[in-house]
């Protein structure tokens, strides 16, 4: 059987041949573990271990020392929420005061994680509204501070969407409040820039299985200096990584994700430039063939008042003039993601398209394409006939 078109670059991107190659050699001929370094081995595997977080902090412009390794974003964002609870009560006391800020339009392991802390840690959460394009400013921010607000989290690129928050002007406003900013810059990395020497981010994590490496490894950021930041640790253990995160580490993972890091350090500024003019190209043919799609963010080249793009170079999210789920059946020949759920059988509306301001029916129509290092105009050209097929002649 012929595989689907893969336009869901968004979930996960398939792994590098140059990183698959790079991680072969740990699984069968350098599997020592890093953390015995009595022998050859252990020496091996912890030189290649340091090699990968040099590789990584070299992405990021931070400090080898402030890298974490762990399971993805996910246990990185759990972390720092739970992470930073505890430290703020072990130093202040039980009944220390704390109020965390995100937005409505934040991945769910934010959201789910900051509402078990509001249960569980008798925390307070504001959710910011976003705007009808998905984005916050920093007028919207300074609005909700308050002197007990100890987290601000912002998404960097919005994993439906594709919208862009001003991470950098959100970090320095929490800064200068004193106040720790974290940002899940999973969807951001490889696709615009991220330079941790120019924002004031005090973390920040990132899933490896999103930028060509392997699944199941992440990354946490901790800034070191200015200021000097400490939490206590999710995974207790052995005391790896010096008790930040426990745990046997996951070498071939790890030494996946340096490669990873490495390949876009070289290749980035091109690749995103390409994926923008094929996204936009894409869109436009849709438009043409489809003229009542709606495109959900911002356009392709839209910019803020400082050049920064507003829209990832590889996210198009669009509504169209059927609900996906009547016609599901007849796009068999494309991967994609929806804009709507079906869990344990009842049909729930995306809570970033909803956050947008759309309604339910909006969002039952919306696809999200994503596309990536291996996608082309020519299987952009059949995706757009695939659709034309379902789509043209419907009316929403």
């Amino acid at each position: 059987m012929q595989k689907p078109i893969y336009l869901d670059y968004n979930s996960t991107t398939p792994t590098d041949p140059r990183v698959t190659e790079a991680m072969l050699p740990y699984f069968s001929e350098n599997y020592g573990n890093p953390s015995n370094t009595l022998h050859s081995y252990g020496w091996s595997a912890e030189n290649a271990v340091k090699h990968a977080a040099e590789s990584v902090a070299r992405l990021l412009h931070c400090k080898s020392n402030e890298v974490i390794w762990n399971a993805g974003a996910t246990e990185g964002n759990n972390s720092v929420i739970f992470g930073l609870i505890r430290k703020i009560k072990l130093t202040e006391g039980p009944l220390a005061k704390i109020h965390m800020i995100t937005t409505n339009a934040e991945h769910w392991s934010v959201l789910n994680a900051m509402a078990a802390a509001e249960v569980y840690e008798g925390i307070s959460v504001t959710q910011l509204p976003v705007n009808a394009k998905g984005r916050i400013s920093t007028q919207d921010l300074q609005k909700h501070l308050r002197p007990e607000t100890r987290l601000v989290s912002v998404i960097w690129a919005n994993n439906e969407i594709g919208t862009i928050n001003p991470i950098s002007e959100l970090a320095q406003l929490c800064q200068e409040k004193e106040i720790y900013f974290h940002t899940d810059a999973t969807q951001a990395i490889g696709k615009v820039e991220v330079d941790l020497a120019k924002s004031q981010v005090h973390f920040l994590t990132f899933s490896a299985h999103k930028l060509y490496g392997p699944k199941g490894l992440g990354v946490l950021f901790t800034r070191s200096q200015n200021p000097h930041i400490e939490i206590e640790p999710l995974i207790l253990g052995g005391g790896q990584q010096n008790n930040r995160r426990s745990g046997t580490l996951n070498v071939p993972s790890i030494v996946g994700t340096g490669r990873a890091a490495e390949l876009i350090l070289q290749e980035a500024p091109q690749e995103a430039a390409r994926l923008r003019t094929l996204s936009a190209n894409f869109f436009q043919k849709i438009k043409t063939k489809i003229p009542s799609v709606v495109l959900n963010g911002f356009n392709f080249d839209e910019k803020d008042e400082l050049q920064n793009w507003l829209r990832s170079p590889m996210n198009i999210s669009v509504q169209f003039p059927l609900a996906i789920d009547l016609v599901i059946n007849k796009l068999s020949g494309l991967a994609f993601s929806q804009g709507s759920a079906c869990q344990s059988g009842e049909t729930t509306s995306s809570h970033v398209l909803s956050a947008l301001g759309l309604n339910f029916d909006q969002t039952q129509r919306t696809i999200r394409f994503s596309i990536g290092r291996w996608t082309t105009s020519e299987q952009l050209d059949q995706a757009v006939t695939v659709l034309e097929s379902v789509f043209a002649a419907k009316k929403a």
